[in-house]
């Protein structure tokens, strides 16, 4: 089969270059019905993004916000997922390039719904487009073309990096506590804690969380910890690097998925 590297050319925050097959033009979302994996993208994104026309309101942003570069892959009908991972994570090994999974809701609303990935993972924060550029050509030598991947996508997103922080008596126990009722499972998804003495920190890395669903976090956490949610510091994960200024921040436009695109054969 042909299988495809997609670096899509587009703004400055979301910059998908895209490696592609000999046709133009990029690679359609799947009709409907969608997919229960599309479903669930959806829903993922909907939770951590605030999905609505464009980008949640963020005031939460500097240092707290970063620039981060993901591999989306959308694979063939019969594509085995976890074979790919291998195959990425075996490449990232052989660059000392660690990889994470990462919810798609990372990407803007008009790509998600594009490019629809069904696997997709980060790289580290001092990685570069060049860096996944080249983890993806190694993935996508001898043997990736039986692995079902009809397209990888390279693209930077932007991300939340925060820390909820706040004083506990018994912060292991607080820590269970609030894993038990689940609202920071439902609204981050992924995250950790850790425990230091009479606090507790719990960081996340993911979408970008609407100020909404900030509070909502800090307010989960404090009805836990029998406190005001003001009592709950947010801050950035990292003291180290550069953040991002939201409201410098040029929105996604849609109508520039397809321009730019540069195609070249990759296999057969």
């Amino acid at each position: 089969m042909t299988m495809n590297r997609l670096y899509m050319m587009a703004p400055a925050v979301l910059l998908s270059l895209a490696l592609g097959g000999c046709t133009a033009g990029t690679q359609a979302a799947p009709s409907p019905p969608p997919s229960s994996a599309a479903a669930n993208i959806g829903v993922s994104a909907e939770v951590g993004q605030d999905l609505g026309n464009g980008r949640p309101t963020v005031t939460h942003d500097g240092l707290m916000v970063r620039r981060r570069v993901v591999i989306a892959v959308h694979p063939g009908e019969n594509a085995d997922l976890g074979a790919i991972r291998k195959k990425l994570d075996a490449a990232a090994a052989s660059r000392a390039t660690p990889l994470s999974a990462i919810a798609p809701g990372v990407l803007e609303p008009a790509l998600l719904q594009h490019i629809v990935p069904e696997l997709m993972v980060v790289l580290p924060a001092s990685a570069t487009l060049e860096d996944a550029r080249g983890l993806v050509d190694q993935a996508s030598g001898d043997g990736a073309d039986n692995l079902g991947v009809e397209h990888f996508h390279v693209i930077p997103v932007l991300v939340h990096d925060l820390r909820f922080s706040l004083s506990a008596s018994n912060p292991t126990a607080l820590s269970a506590a609030i894993d038990r009722e689940g609202i920071l499972t439902d609204t981050l998804g992924n995250y950790d804690t850790a425990v230091k003495a009479g606090e507790l920190d719990i960081s996340y890395t993911g979408p970008l969380l609407g100020d909404e669903l900030v509070e909502t976090v800090r307010s989960g956490i404090a009805r836990q910890a029998h406190i005001a949610a003001s009592g709950v510091a947010v801050s950035p994960r990292s003291g180290d690097g550069a953040g991002v200024d939201m409201a410098k921040e040029p929105p996604w436009d849609p109508e520039l998925l397809d321009e730019g695109t540069d195609h070249t054969h990759a296999g057969g």
